[in-house]
């Protein structure tokens, strides 16, 4: 346990996809196309598997290749994605715009039909989404995550764990910690500049100094280390020292959730995803009585009215309750 005290604070798995030369051919070619367009490294590597989920059913179970498909194909595709792979509402319908996408790169018409109809038909339409509320997690809960993620075998585990810990220390978002460069890096005093960021403004963040001692210790095992090079590099031979997956960490971090409900260590209600470390992070800064306009700037919201949201959450209110209750 002392060594994953390190990372603690304040202190059902789908089928992977083998590529296959036949699918390499086409995945180059799309990749090539995605880079031109300018497309982030992290969006494409989640286009990517999920290209790769597409071709894969199309080559091993269809027998065809992608210009080789029918509009009764790509239906057989979609209710595999849901009743197979149990593929959300929400991934269906980036499943589908990627495919919009893919066949005009390749300028293939065969996908034309079905594309047509679903739009008639509202079969992707915003009335699909989903609509998910997420908890903001609290320090125990995180704590009991960081420790169940540090009991498994995966080989990514210790970066994983640093980049949970760099989530709740700055409340970033995922693309905005996993787009750190070397370059951006303050390693001496702990601040760190993020670019990536969702208002396309820069902003500046720090973390703790047990944080920053694990990410100096990453830092040195990187396979990358010029200015230009990620700071949260993928392990995976293919992708060898480019930027980590982000499908990878939301994985790990979903997997420990499940486990601690299934031990009944985490309350069934809740909902904890990875964007629940911003989530509580906000909350607890409000709750340690930093100022709400300080908040807003450490998160990088543009508007006042978002941050609001955080100083309401049920969470806050809850615990309010409790104060109150024990002054009566």
């Amino acid at each position: 346990m002392d060594v994953v005290s390190k990372f603690l604070v304040g202190a059902g798995k789908r089928d992977a996809v083998t590529k296959t030369p036949a699918m390499n051919k086409w995945i180059s070619v799309f990749r090539e196309e995605r880079e031109f367009d300018g497309i982030k490294e992290n969006t494409i590597i989640g286009d990517l598997t999920k290209l790769g989920v597409f071709l894969e059913f199309a080559q091993q179970r269809l027998e065809k290749e992608p210009d080789e498909l029918y509009k009764t194909d790509f239906i057989k595709f979609f209710n595999y994605l849901e009743k197979e792979r149990k593929i959300s509402k929400n991934t269906q319908n980036r499943y589908f715009n990627l495919l919009k996408v893919f066949y005009r790169a390749f300028k293939l018409d065969n996908f034309m039909d079905f594309r047509d109809e679903s739009n008639e038909r509202k079969r992707f339409s915003s009335s699909r989404i989903e609509v998910k509320h997420y908890d903001a997690i609290t320090e125990q809960d995180l704590n009991l995550v960081i420790a169940k993620i540090f009991e498994n075998q995966s080989s990514t585990k210790i970066r994983d764990l640093v980049v949970i810990r760099m989530l709740w220390d700055t409340g970033a978002r995922v693309s905005e910690v996993l787009n750190l460069k070397y370059e951006d890096c303050d390693f001496e005093n702990g601040e760190f500049r993020l670019r990536n960021t969702k208002s396309h403004e820069e902003r500046k963040v720090v973390c703790s100094n047990d944080t920053l001692e694990l990410l100096k210790c990453l830092a040195s095992y990187n396979f990358k280390k010029e200015p230009k090079d990620y700071l949260f590099q993928s392990t995976n031979q293919e992708n060898l020292g480019k930027i980590a997956d982000r499908n990878q960490i939301t994985r790990t971090f979903g997997r420990a959730v499940d486990k601690l409900k299934e031990e009944e260590k985490i309350q069934q209600n809740k909902r904890y995803v990875v964007h629940s470390l911003r989530h509580g992070r906000a909350v607890d800064l409000l709750n340690k009585g930093v100022p709400i306009d300080v908040v807003k700037e450490i998160l990088g919201h543009r508007s006042l009215e978002t941050t609001l949201y955080y100083s309401h959450s049920r969470q806050r209110k809850e615990q309010m309750l409790q104060d109150i209750k024990k002054l009566l």
